[in-house]
């Protein structure tokens, strides 16, 4: 379909979207349109009920909320382009609300599994200096684990003490800790070396010597966890926010925080707020002497 891959080339191009995201939209597009085309219906001849069709099937099938919000999300993206590039008289999908998705706790891990998932006893291959060096700038930084993926060697500056990250509209300068930047060197100078293939950019590399996927970080992650017996399912955002937690839990400013996580989404803001909030009420009922 034209108009979809044009679509695709915009956010690309002109959204400057990352990979990730541009692949989400994609997927979401290419099922709605495909409905539609099961219902002949022409992309310029949709209204809103037809959208809401496609909804009321989505819940049908089971979809979660979350998954349908996303959805949603993609294609008033779409029909906004479509209309402000003219190839729409109307946009159906303006007045469509998404659902409100119940926030869960945030599922992080305590201070004590953090120091289990970062105790490597041996540093004796490259492989075990490198995932030692993931695991202290997952959580001496609070990147995200797609942004680890994608930073470049050339990202580093070890004479400055800072990582820069540029994924998305998140570009940002991070300052490393002592220890943080105490393995990422020690990957750089040692083990870095001994993996990666020729001219590779990436700055962490698989086995095979080239840019690690998201999906094999990952695995290693789950891997390590599982040998320092956390009982916990790892997810892509625990480190994160367990890195926000427990900055905040020390006295950390919140926008300093929010700036070092590029996060402009004030919902996760508050659930770290929330979830500070819910500690201090425990330590007073816990601690307080008159309780």
């Amino acid at each position: 379909m034209e108009v979809l891959k044009e679509y695709i080339s915009y956010l690309k191009d002109k959204k400057k979207l990352s990979k990730n995201t541009v692949s989400s939209y994609f997927i979401d597009i290419k099922k709605y349109t495909e409905y539609l085309f099961l219902k002949n219906i022409n992309i310029g001849d949709v209204v809103e009920n037809d959208i809401i069709s496609y909804l009321i099937k989505l819940e049908k099938d089971n979809i979660s909320v979350a998954t349908i919000s996303r959805m949603i999300s993609s294609i008033k993206s779409f029909h906004d382009y479509l209309f402000l590039n003219h190839m729409s008289n109307n946009n159906p999908a303006k007045e469509i609300k998404k659902p409100k998705i119940e926030k869960n706790n945030l599922d992080i891990l305590t201070e004590e599994e953090v120091e289990a998932l970062l105790k490597f006893p041996k540093l004796n291959t490259p492989k075990q200096i490198r995932d030692k060096a993931i695991f202290e700038i997952l959580y001496g930084t609070g990147i995200k684990v797609s942004e680890l993926v994608e930073m470049n060697l050339d990202n580093v500056d070890l004479e400055l003490d800072y990582i820069y990250c540029s994924s998305n509209k998140n570009q940002r300068i991070i300052p490393l800790s002592d220890i943080t930047r105490l393995y990422l060197e020690k990957y750089i100078k040692e083990s870095r070396p001994e993996l990666a293939v020729e001219d590779e950019k990436a700055l962490f590399v698989s086995s095979l010597g080239q840019r690690f996927t998201r999906q094999g970080l990952w695995k290693l992650i789950k891997k390590h966890a599982s040998l320092a017996n956390i009982d916990k399912n790892i997810n892509p955002s625990m480190l994160r926010h367990s890195f926000a937690i427990h900055l905040l839990n020390e006295g950390a400013n919140v926008a300093v925080v929010s700036k070092i996580l590029g996060n402009a989404n004030l919902a996760s803001l508050q659930s770290y707020l929330n979830h500070i909030n819910k500690n201090m009420r425990r330590e007073i009922k816990e601690k307080h002497p008159r309780k």
